[in-house]
């Protein structure tokens, strides 16, 4: 027999109550009175304790042990009602993903500390879960997919030919506070191309992504994508603010949505941008009409990228019911250099579905070639709360094609070798327990078997075994050979 250790953690305070209860001879050792609390915990012994502060230290011990054993803050178990959903939702990414051609690619779900922290702005170095230092190597748990792959790139850059398109489908880490839609553990849908500084690469990627919430049966009702330029913002704010830092500007910007106006204020007044240039700023963001938007560029930043929004838009012109023009969008992180989108519900409940956009700079800030890139990331948490409102969660059938009840020892090695022909084409469940028929009967009831084999002696005799289906509660006996043949 293997003994397994069960370390607990138990505050001084806690230890000291404890040692009380050991001095007054009520438990012999304070680690019998924690095996005390495990054993009532595990068991459920309810066998009564006679001395109340006994009982309350007890409490206090199954209490703490209770925590102990609960999975860490922002994460989800998927057990395996969830699993097969967020498989199924999965697939369908996938597949969307396939048909335009993108390939799938996986990194390591760690990288060398000093490549995530490279290039990015104080509020990601602040999220990334850093592993324990051994020796001289640092590694932190990868935040998005985009550095990780930006490195596949570079190692195989001269190989590759031009676009290329990836697609991953996988877990991220990020240290913040959990939220709803927002999680420390989580899993994330996205496209990394690279190689095409042309806005048909920017309305592939868009278009796709579009595609993969469509293929949900999400539409026009229910979600809607905004898309800004950073080139055209940056211009835009360069043409009516003589003073302060215009990337921390668009960084206050990129948070206008998740805070109140006066924070807003607030924020552009701490980087020292006057009430005249907030005001300014508050007319540019605002500005919803392309034609309109013409008329304040009035530097060569701005007019590039308004020309590179409405060729973008012209692309996507038969997918125009999801786009809408928002120069309030853009995308925190510092490495975005044109196109940036971001999708929401349509009455903007929760957090962003996705969000992506054009990063020219970054293989060449990781000293590869100068390349240019565009993408998107896409999260489950988020999305999946959408589709539970929206009543898209797909609905999986687990349930077994058949369940192989077995009559006796006699016949079980025959059952066995039914079930592997069986489970060349079908979903089979066998008995393990060794129970008896009556109770088989019900455990296939209970898991959902749609029908029932039953392998006895005197029916293998003849070839035959029973077969009940468990809806119509028919029951017939079938050959073998037949039962193979058809399934």
């Amino acid at each position: 027999m293997v003994m397994e250790t069960l370390q607990i953690r138990l505050t001084k305070g806690l230890i000291a109550e404890i040692q009380k209860l050991v001095d007054k001879d009520i438990y012999s050792s304070i680690s019998e009175a924690v095996r005390d609390s495990v054993r009532r915990l595990v068991l459920g012994k309810e066998d009564k304790i006679v001395v109340p502060e006994a009982k309350e230290v007890q409490e206090k011990i199954k209490k703490e042990i209770k925590k102990q054993l609960q999975k860490p803050t922002g994460t989800i178990d998927f057990y395996p009602e969830e699993m097969a959903t967020r498989k199924a939702i999965f697939r369908k990414f996938m597949a969307v993903a396939e048909r335009y051609n993108f390939k799938q690619i996986e990194t390591p779900a760690f990288e060398n500390l000093s490549l995530l922290t490279q290039k990015e702005g104080e509020e990601i170095k602040q999220q990334i879960f850093t592993l324990e230092k051994r020796g001289e190597e640092e590694f932190g748990l990868r935040f998005d997919i985009t550095v990780p792959a930006a490195r596949m790139f570079i190692e195989k850059q001269k190989e590759l030919s031009r676009p290329v398109k990836w697609f991953y489908l996988t877990r991220m880490w990020r240290y913040e506070r959990p939220q709803q839609g927002r999680l420390r553990e989580f899993y994330q849908f996205g496209t990394e191309l690279f190689g095409s500084n042309k806005p048909e690469a920017d309305a592939e990627v868009i278009s796709l992504l579009i595609d993969s919430f469509r293929a949900l049966g999400l539409t026009e009702k229910d979600f809607f994508v905004k898309v800004n330029n950073r080139k055209l913002l940056q211009g835009l704010l360069e043409g009516v603010i003589e003073k302060g830092d215009i990337f921390e500007i668009i960084s206050v910007i990129d948070k206008k949505s998740k805070i109140t106006d006066d924070e807003f204020d607030e924020e552009l007044k701490r980087i020292k941008v006057n009430e005249e240039n907030i005001n300014k700023i508050k007319t540019i963001i605002n500005i919803k009409d392309i034609n309109e938007i013409k008329e304040y560029c009035n530097n060569d930043l701005s007019k590039e990228g308004l020309e590179e929004l409405k060729s973008i838009l012209n692309l996507l012109k038969g997918k125009k019911e999801f786009l809408r023009i928002d120069l309030s969008t853009a995308r925190g992180l510092a490495y975005y250099t044109g196109i940036v989108f971001e999708a929401y519900d349509k009455n903007e409940k929760y957090r962003a579905l996705a969000g992506g956009g054009r990063y020219d700079k970054l293989i060449e800030m990781f000293n590869g070639e100068p390349t240019p890139a565009t993408g998107f990331g896409m999260g489950y948490a988020t999305l999946s709360l959408l589709l539970k409102e929206k009543g898209l969660i797909p609905t999986i059938d687990s349930s077994p094609d058949y369940f192989i009840a077995i009559i006796n020892d006699e016949v079980r090695e025959k059952a066995i070798e039914i079930a592997s022909n069986l489970r060349k084409k079908c979903k089979v469940e066998i008995d393990l327990m060794q129970r008896n028929l009556g109770n088989q009967f019900k455990f296939a009831n209970k898991i959902g078997a749609k029908k029932v084999i039953i392998v006895g002696p005197d029916e293998l005799k003849e070839g035959k075994v029973k077969v009940k289906d468990m809806e119509t509660r028919k029951e017939e006996e079938v050959s073998l050979d037949n039962l193979f043949k058809n399934t």
